[in-house]
């Protein structure tokens, strides 16, 4: 079998997907603490998200887009919710990257080394405005979204039957549940995605509105049917000095999600350490690499 993609997860919601000669990496932050969270994991290696082609901003939410973390990525690409583009571009200023905007259901094809990248934002039901945007001039009326990516030809003996040659990505972003979220992913698919990036928890005692707890994001992937889901927005962030104060809510959503995804039988969840990696290959086979 030729072809393949590697998935790495960074902590909370950054991930990054390298295939075909292209890395996709969502909602950075990268650095060991912002305003009044701290990472409690180390700090991944920089190589892990170097030189991205492509950046996915899910919404202007400081633990979703940590802006000294995308200025020192410089990726040729970032993808940025709607009503934020003309800021986003003005704040990067230097570092080479050109924004686009893409709405709930607007499809965007960029170049790639081996053909035309499809992202695709999706709706989601989470408020996406910046925290105090009326004093920094960020936009404090822009909305969430998520995103669908498809990388071409990274499995090219894949049968068609299989879902062809294609990658696709699934990138929940944040969201509560809604009607019709299910739907709108198969229907810009067309499948069954290849791999999710779900979330299932927080950063404090409880999740407050708007996100997934574990069992509702598995009722959502279990209803949209991708081949692997990878639980992300969970162990990693805490408040400065009241870590302790989680307890259990540190771990627990992991392997919450996980077992709700393996009763309903329709995808295999994998739960991955930060920094830890899977590989994927057409045959929908995985092998989980040591972490570096």
């Amino acid at each position: 079998m030729s072809g393949g993609a590697r998935l790495r997860w960074l902590g909370h919601s950054t991930a990054v997907l390298d295939a075909v000669g292209v890395r996709v990496v969502t909602d950075p932050v990268l650095r060991p603490g912002l305003a009044h969270l701290r990472r409690r994991p180390p700090l991944p290696d920089p190589e892990h998200s170097a030189d991205p082609a492509l950046v996915l901003v899910s919404h202007l939410h400081h633990d979703h887009l940590d802006l000294p973390s995308l200025r020192r990525l410089r990726p040729r690409w970032v993808v940025a919710p709607p009503g934020a583009a003309a800021w986003l571009q003005h704040r990067l200023r230097g570092t080479g990257s050109a924004v686009v905007e893409a709405a709930a259901g607007r499809r965007l094809d960029l170049p790639g080394p081996s053909g035309t990248i499809a992202v695709t934002a999706l709706p989601a039901h989470h408020d996406g405005g910046r925290t105090l945007g009326r004093v920094t001039g960020a936009p404090v009326d822009s909305l969430a979204v998520g995103h669908l990516v498809r990388l071409p030809r990274v499995f090219p003996d894949r049968e068609r039957a299989d879902g062809g040659p294609d990658l696709l990505l699934w990138a929940l972003g944040d969201t509560g549940p809604f009607d019709g979220l299910a739907a709108a992913v198969l229907a810009a698919a067309g499948r069954r995605p290849d791999v999710a990036l779900v979330p299932v928890g927080g950063w404090w005692r409880t999740l407050g509105p708007h996100h997934l707890d574990p069992e509702e994001a598995a009722a959502e992937v279990n209803a949209v049917g991708p081949a692997v889901a990878v639980p992300v927005h969970w162990g990693t962030l805490a408040p400065l000095g009241l870590a302790r104060a989680m307890g259990d809510r540190w771990t627990a959503p992991g392997r919450r999600f996980a077992r709700a995804v393996a009763a309903g039988g329709a995808s295999r969840a994998v739960l991955l350490a930060p920094a830890g990696a899977l590989d994927l290959d057409g045959a929908g086979l995985l092998r989980v690499p040591a972490a570096r």
